[in-house]
């Protein structure tokens, strides 16, 4: 039977939807700009809810604040180094996930942000999981720029003495699609400007504060590009009343295949095959103890070695399903070199790489297969293990 494994797509230089954001190269303009416009994005919620823990020093509030803060982090740190290398950090994975997950992900972010402009934000969901296919981040990220939009719409109405605090997220679905509408109460859409409100740098915000060129204009250019490298289409909706609507559509899964990875639940950590061997090959201590004990906590048996030789000797002998090897193994050795030779030598076993490298120009094809970037989360590594051993 065919299997279904999630694809990373890289972003081409002959995309069209791509050419104003993932096929600009360091030090362009319009790639700085995004980056710069979604850093602060994440920036912004951060310390939202950071400030919320802080003055209401209530402990169900920094539960809940922690990991939203932590899942900030990360992010912030993968688009910093898209300013390294703009064109690989937009590239898009290709995988089936929850849509509710991802839109109740946004909700959490963003709360705080919310109700310290006095804005509701709510998000209706459908009873069962909705299943879509793209980019979970991605998705995330084309939603969060929608919603800042729509803050920034009823900021305007206010500016015009309108009564409006209201944004709301709703999933459903529309024909072959999966449709997300994010609908505000604000100023609304100038039917003069709609043909205009998906290029670069436009907006049609009005602020007494002078705004960067570097970062005002961008959210909707950059949603609608990664959008339609995923395969989806993001347009206006139809606008109910006062107000403005935008829809994402995307691509629902067809058939059920037996290779797909399970649908993860909110709340719960990614785990992997009972008993499965996992090889961790690291220089770092700390990482690898870190690694050692999440991943025996997630089901594994694991082992962990920082030489070469031995890691060969335990591949040869089978007693390895899948390796998990970092890029850099000190001076003279080069985990992406070892995945090609581990190739030769157990080609039954699945390869991970993990690197911190903000362009992988430098590593060897045929070790670019299943990776994970530094600095990642473990149900990023559970899930790149799993996809391994699904190629296997």
């Amino acid at each position: 039977m065919s299997k279904h494994v999630p694809t990373l797509l890289p972003p081409s230089d002959t995309n069209p939807a791509m050419a104003s954001v993932g096929s600009v190269r360091s030090g362009d303009s319009v790639a700085v700009a995004a980056a710069v416009h979604e850093i602060q994005n994440v920036l912004t919620s951060v310390l939202g809810w950071v400030d919320l823990a802080e003055v209401s020093q209530d402990a169900a509030v920094l539960a809940r604040a922690l990991p939203i803060v932590r899942r900030g982090v990360a992010r912030a740190a993968s688009l910093v180094a898209s300013l390294a290398d703009p064109a690989a950090s937009f590239g898009v994975r290709d995988e089936r996930f929850d849509v509710g997950v991802v839109v109740t992900t946004v909700r959490d972010l963003l709360e705080a942000r919310c109700a310290a402009a006095e804005v509701t934000l709510r998000a209706m969901l459908p009873a069962e999981p909705m299943e879509a296919l793209g980019d979970p981040d991605r998705v995330e990220q084309v939603l969060t720029n929608l919603v800042i939009n729509g803050l920034n719409a009823i900021e305007s109405a206010r500016q015009r003495g309108a009564a409006a605090g209201a944004i709301e997220m709703s999933v459903e679905l529309r024909g072959e699609r999966v449709a997300v509408e994010v609908r505000d109460d604000g100023v609304g859409i100038d039917p003069s400007a709609r043909a205009r409100i998906f290029d670069p740098f436009f907006t049609t915000r009005v602020s007494e504060v002078p705004l960067s060129a570097a970062v005002r204009g961008l959210g909707l250019a950059v949603s609608r590009s990664l959008s339609e490298a995923m395969g989806a289409q993001l347009d206006v909706g139809v606008a109910r009343g006062r107000g403005a609507a935008m829809v994402l559509a995307l691509r629902r899964p067809r058939t059920e295949s037996e290779g797909v990875m399970p649908l993860s639940e909110q709340g719960t950590e990614a785990r992997l095959r009972p008993g499965v061997r996992v090889l961790v090959i690291d220089d770092d201590p700390s990482i690898r103890e870190l690694l050692e004990v999440a991943l025996s906590l997630r089901g594994a048996r694991v082992r962990v070695t920082t030489e070469i030789d031995d890691a060969r000797l335990m591949l040869a002998q089978g007693e390895v399903d899948v390796a998990l090897v970092d890029e850099s193994l000190g001076e003279n050795a080069s985990g992406a070199d070892f995945l090609v030779e581990m190739a030769l030598i157990a080609p039954g076993a699945g390869r991970v790489l993990m690197t911190g490298a903000p362009s992988i120009d430098h590593v060897p094809t045929a070790a670019r297969g299943i990776m994970v970037r530094k600095p990642f989360l473990l149900d990023d590594v559970v899930r790149a293990l799993t996809m391994a051993l699904q190629e296997r």
